[in-house]
């Protein structure tokens, strides 16, 4: 039995999440339904990330088992085979306790905020036409954020995690231009829900209804109520995966 990691984009626009649901359509069923045409047997696909509904992802990576070699030309007949909104860009043999998951070091993730209307830009960024946010405080609350472990007031109830605790090795806004608000945040684990959570909740910051004295009080209590979830993922993106060096000296197939 040989293990193989693909890197994996798609738009989640259409999609459900990354994970299988039983009556909705994910990015996981539709990868695995044809790879599975392709190698001839069932291919089950293990993922780095699990992503909400409309959530977009531009690098993950997914590992799975087979006893077959590569079908030829296998990138090729893949990306023809699937959807457009849906990429596979490299394979790799990895060793066979290798595993996308519990393996990644750290994972990144950006949300975009849009002062002004774009058509064009329909379900990829948070429209956003009310008064501007004080980004400075914003940035404020970012600073205090990254020096607690302890997230579990920005998860989502009923979540299965066997820790709260998360590792923010960055996290920051910036203002690219006059109509464009951008959220970084770069951590070793994110819980269910958790960036929407850091978005909404700093965005009442900006608006002056939470002071860092509210937000002490939050990560004090871990109080949920005091948490926004309150925008769409349809503007969060998930932007990199990170591994050990060692990782990026495999070569592609």
């Amino acid at each position: 039995m040989k293990r193989y990691c693909i890197e994996i984009a798609f738009d989640g626009t259409n999609y459900h999440g990354w994970q299988n649901q039983p009556n909705d359509i994910s990015v996981q069923e539709v990868l695995e339904k044809n790879m599975s045409i392709l190698f001839q047997h069932k291919i089950i696909l293990v993922g780095a990330s699990r992503t909400d509904a409309g959530v977009h992802i531009k690098q993950t990576y997914a590992h799975f088992d087979t006893e077959n070699e590569l079908p030829k030309q296998l990138l090729r007949r893949l990306n023809f085979m699937l959807p457009h909104d849906i990429a596979v860009n490299s394979i790799r043999q990895v060793h066979e306790t290798f595993h996308t998951r519990f393996d990644a070091i750290q994972r990144t993730y950006h949300y975009y905020i849009s002062y002004k209307k774009n058509p064009f830009n329909l379900n990829k960024e948070y429209l956003y036409p009310y008064e501007k946010v004080n980004i400075e405080a914003m940035n404020t609350a970012c600073e205090f954020l990254k020096s607690n472990y302890n997230f579990e007031a920005f998860c989502k109830r009923n979540a299965d995690n066997k820790t709260t605790h998360c590792r923010i090795d960055f996290m920051q806004w910036t203002m690219p231009n006059e109509h464009e608000l951008v959220f970084c945040v770069k951590a070793d684990r994110f819980l269910r829900g958790m960036v929407k959570g850091l978005v909404g909740t700093m965005l009442k910051v900006g608006r002056g209804i939470y002071s860092i004295d509210d937000l002490k009080q939050l990560m004090a209590t871990q109080n949920k109520s005091m948490v926004s979830f309150a925008v769409p993922g349809s503007a969060l993106y998930l932007t990199e995966v990170r591994y050990t060096p060692e990782f990026y000296n495999i070569p592609f197939l």
